[in-house]
């Protein structure tokens, strides 16, 4: 775990970043005369010392004094401004004054010593830039603001801005040239305060709370613990996402991915899951199903008599645009009264949060219990909990049968491979023994016995012949018995004829011998016939064996073989994914149906609790109004609170900056989930107050997009490196892996994917690669920028001739840091020059309706000027055109429109074109808002010779889409 000392450093270094942000607020309200926040009266500047009157010096001294005395002293403070540069905005009693700083002189130091009479020389003090008014009222282009030089004094500061020299801060305030038009000009120097900055006020409050919670003692930290989503976010990395993981419960949209499952799986089991969402790949709905599981969660809880506990779901980013996209789809899928609170500002909290409450306190009144409609929510809830149970016993049943016939059919396989082993081995001897036997011929029917008899009667005949070699004995007696050949071979004839006749009706026919050489012959021939009919007589009943063991194994094999095929026709009918892999889509509609019972059943529970929730109902919202009653109840109950708050809006939303408004007081775990979008675009700090009040957090965005917009230049941000890290004991390491301004390595989602701080590192945040938003064309110009690509499952047909993307070359120019040429081709007259950007999309069906979603046309710019001077000219123009149409691409970061009109501003070659091509988020996010159409207008020819990212974009349309040009 990352020791207590570091965090504190990292904290104050948070709180540091803060306070630069403050010092380059570009509009202060003049404030009220209770509280005001610039101060112009008794302000005078000589040459360059700051004089004061001694009646507001000793004002802002007893200030300063109250805020030590209150252990705050970085609450006040003061910097001096000029010259006066203000808008005034509205009418009587509702007007407001809002100055707009080029830069400020932080002075607060001062007020810690005496007065001074003779003043303060300003140019000893810090400033800063205000980039913002430098390029909004002086037209300095965002790449010249980002290398202002800060660190050489201001006086340098004033010569490479305004290109001249000024003997004295007083004659800059005589003679530098005041913007005109709308904006109100003194040439007088006033002092404001900047430590009250609307857009971090709630952010810094709780910072210092949880800076005071690390500083006093750790008791109080109880978010300070292992597996805590804060100690996560600081110094560990993410764990690989489970496989075998199961959750409950589904929104009713479409089923989950398997990369959309991989998330929702880690996040059962993981306090924080970062989550990589390139454009159009389902956050939202990712983060729809993670509302669905928290409301089955605790009614399951309830139902099953454990114990209760808050299922509060808070959705945040710091982009409006996000949050409006949660909202949308949220209430098309589940428009409910008492379910969903958005809140955020104070201005939201009065004209939504408070009203919604009030009706939920009305319905509460107006809706008595029914123990009986309770009870059956509770038989539904369990009904369909036990048809999904069912479903998952059927699974593994099926699966521990699936198994078995798994194992079963490798053992069949086994056993059908060794009887065909041994068939094959059987038929090769057979095949041997037959051709053996086909070679003996027709033994048959052989008689044996008839050639036995013959046998004995050639062998007497061939004694009884007469031979040369005979003995005297032998002789004589042959002489005696007048023995010749004639004689032995008729004693012969006599002697084997009823045998040689049974010989003759067969294959085997026996031929009497007549002399002495036919007698030779015919014993080798019945010696051989007898032998290879003892062949036969031997080989033949074994071919018969064999036969009849083959026809056995034929048939067990046949048997097995039929088993065999059962067996994979049984398997065949199996799912080819594991359950963990399908449970997700083939239970869809179980588990959406699941979620709704859920919720039917947590209304009921609402009105079975309805004085609790009431109770709580009005606490939180006279909290929310600053009641101190309220606000002390709610820091000693808050678990009482946010569980029966929970249990009738269980989903909240709110701006990360004003977490604190919605979320009074600073608690640990009073948040069961916590749901941060667009975390790429969000400062590293900006997340950490709603990670310690939450007790599980899912952080997800896309680093491949626009990084967060940091209104610093790059002088001043080395100076933080030094001042906030390197000087205070931490190391460049440090500062890139939780410096706010390290805006490549050090985002909200670099972090909680455990990023090591090395600028291409992303971590390990689990990616999700679906792509559904944008037809193919389009968004195939911003798969490349993700490792393996996306999968576009979009809607696209690739038979239509409607074009999907489409250039228009415009030469242009540069008057007043806009492209008046871009603008004419971008505007153009309605319905007269087709081949004008915005004539060709109205006649084609798109529309500048405010709200027409699905034929919205989006316009904007990467740089400010031009995108304000399209904003002036579409919208007077076009007065239905939407002030969040028209923007720059920053602007438009998290949202999308049917089509998407880009002006790049950059058009000659003395443009570096680095601001658009260093890196390729700001293309791929341009190009990704589109969904069926995307424009590019500028200088196609320089976009091309810049290289980059811009000359990808130009080759993409020319392969995949249309080039137009204005004159045709």
């Amino acid at each position: 775990m990352l020791e207590s000392e570091k965090l504190i450093q990292i904290v104050q270094s948070w709180l540091s970043y803060i306070r630069l942000e403050e010092l380059t607020t570009a509009e202060v309200e003049r404030g009220s005369e209770s509280f005001l926040k610039v101060f112009s009266d008794n302000v005078r500047l000589v040459g360059n010392k700051l004089l004061l009157s001694s009646e507001l010096f000793k004002q802002f001294q007893e200030q300063q004094q109250a805020a030590v005395n209150r252990d705050k002293p970085n609450e006040f403070q003061i910097a001096a401004a000029f010259p006066q540069i203000y808008l005034v905005q509205g009418r009587g009693k509702e007007q407001k004054l809002k100055y707009l700083p080029l830069f400020t002189i932080e002075i607060s130091q001062i007020f810690r010593g005496k007065y001074r009479k003779t003043g303060w020389d300003l140019t000893e003090f810090e400033f800063q830039p205000v980039i913002v008014n430098l390029m909004r009222l002086y037209g300095i282009e965002e790449e010249v603001a980002e290398s202002l030089i800060v660190t050489e004094g201001i006086n340098k500061f004033f010569e490479d801005t305004w290109q001249r020299k000024f003997p004295s801060l007083h004659d800059f305030i005589d003679q530098v040239d005041l913007p005109e038009g709308r904006y109100k000009t003194g040439r007088q120097p006033y002092l404001l305060r900047c430590d009250f900055s609307p857009y971090n006020v709630q952010l810094k409050q709780d910072l210092r709370d949880i800076l005071k919670q690390l500083q006093d003692t750790l008791l109080n930290c109880k978010w300070l613990v292992d597996n805590h989503p804060v100690v996560e976010y600081i110094c560990n990395s993410p764990k690989p996402p489970e496989h075998e993981v199961m959750f409950w419960g589904a929104f009713t949209n479409h089923a989950p991915d398997s990369f959309q499952a991989s998330a929702l799986k880690h996040a059962q089991q993981n306090p924080i899951t970062a989550v990589h969402g390139p454009p159009g790949t389902g956050k939202t709905e990712l983060f729809l199903h993670l509302v669905a599981q928290q409301v089955v969660k605790r009614a399951l809880r309830i139902v099953r008599g454990e114990e209760d506990a808050s299922n509060l779901t808070l959705f945040a980013s710091t982009n409006n645009s996000a949050i409006q996209k949660f909202q949308q789809r949220f209430l098309e899928k589940f428009p409910t009264e008492h379910f969903y609170l958005d809140g955020g500002s104070q201005g939201v909290i009065r004209r939504v949060t408070l009203p919604k409450l009030q009706q939920a306190q009305d319905w509460l009144r107006a809706t008595e219990f029914n123990q009986e409609t309770w009870e059956q929510a509770k038989l539904d809830l369990l009904s369909a909990e036990n048809e999904i149970q069912e479903l998952i016993e059927q699974d593994r049943f099926n699966e521990s049968q699936q198994t078995a016939s798994a194992e079963q059919l490798s053992q069949l396989d086994a056993q059908i491979q060794s009887l065909n082993n041994e068939i094959a081995a059987i038929h090769e001897e057979l095949e041997e023994d037959s051709e053996q036997l086909s070679s003996l011929g027709d033994y048959a029917d052989f008689p044996i016995d008839a050639y036995q008899q013959i046998k004995e009667g050639l062998s007497r005949a061939e004694r009884e012949l007469p031979h040369v070699s005979d003995s005297i004995a032998k002789r004589a007696f042959n002489l005696i018995n007048f023995t010749t050949d004639k004689l032995v071979f008729k004693r012969l004839a006599n002697h084997i004829n009823a045998a040689v006749l049974n010989t003759l009706a067969t294959a085997h026919p026996f031929q009497l011998p007549l002399d002495r050489e036919g007698l030779a012959a015919s014993q080798t021939s019945v010696n051989q016939k007898l032998l290879f009919s003892q062949q036969w007589q031997n080989i033949n009943p074994k071919v018969a064996e064999i036969q009849t063991q083959l026809t056995t194994l034929n048939q067990q094999l046949e048997s097995k073989q039929s088993h065999q095929q059962q067996l994979q026709t049984q398997l065949d009918s199996y799912p080819d994914e594991d359950f963990y892999s399908r449970f997700y889509h083939d239970y869809h509609s179980q588990q959406v149906q699941l979620f709704q019972r859920a919720f039917s059943f947590l209304q009921q529970e609402t009105l079975r609790r309805k004085d609790n929730v009431m109770q709580a109902v009005e606490t939180y919202g006279s909290a929310l109004t600053g009641d101190g009653d309220a606000l002390l109840k709610l820091e000693t109950e808050p678990d009482s609170i946010y569980r029966f708050l929970s249990l009738i809006f269980p989903v909240i939303s709110s701006s990360l900056q004003s977490i604190r408004n919605m979320l009074p007081t600073l608690h640990s775990n009073s948040i069961a989930l916590a749901l941060a979008d667009e975390a790429g675009t969000t400062l590293i700090h900006q997340l950490f107050p709603l990670l310690v009040r939450s007790q599980q957090a899912v952080v997800a965005g896309d680093p491949k997009q626009i990084e967060p917009i940091i209104n610093l230049c790059d002088d001043t941000i080395k100076q933080y490196l030094k001042t906030a890290f390197l000087e205070q004991g931490m190391t460049q390491i440090d500062y890139y892996c939780y410096a706010p301004t390290a805006k490549y390595t050090a985002t909200a989602y670099h972090r909680a994917a455990g990023a090591n701080g090395t600028e291409g590192d992303l971590g390990t945040g689990i990616v999700l690669r679906n792509h559904y938003r944008c037809v193919a064309p389009i968004i195939q110009f911003c798969s490349p920028n993700y490792k393996d690509g996306l999968q576009i499952l979009s809607n696209y047909d690739s038979s239509t001739q409607q074009p999907h993307l489409l250039a228009y070359h415009v030469q242009g120019s540069h008057i007043n840091n806009t492209n008046p040429e871009e603008i004419d081709a971008v505007e153009n007259a309605i319905g007269t020059r087709p081949s004008r950007a915005i004539a060709f999309l109205l006649e084609n069906g798109y529309s500048t309706e405010e709200g027409d979603t699905n034929k919205a046309i989006g316009v904007m710019s990467p740089f400010t000027r031009q995108a304000n001077a399209l904003r002036y000219r579409l919208m007077k123009r076009w007065q239905n055109f939407s002030w969040d149409d028209i923007g720059t691409v920053h602007t438009f970061q998290g949202g999308e429109k049917a089509a998407i009109i880009l002006s790049l501003y950059q058009c000659h070659q003395e443009h570096s074109f680095w601001f658009l091509n260093r890196k390729p988020n700001l293309l791929n996010t341009a190009v990704s808002r589109a969904r069926k159409l995307f424009v590019l207008v500028g200088n196609l020819e320089e976009l091309k010779r810049a290289g980059g990212e811009t000359k990808r974009l130009v080759e993409h349309i020319e392969q995949h889409g249309e080039i137009r040009s204005t004159d045709s």
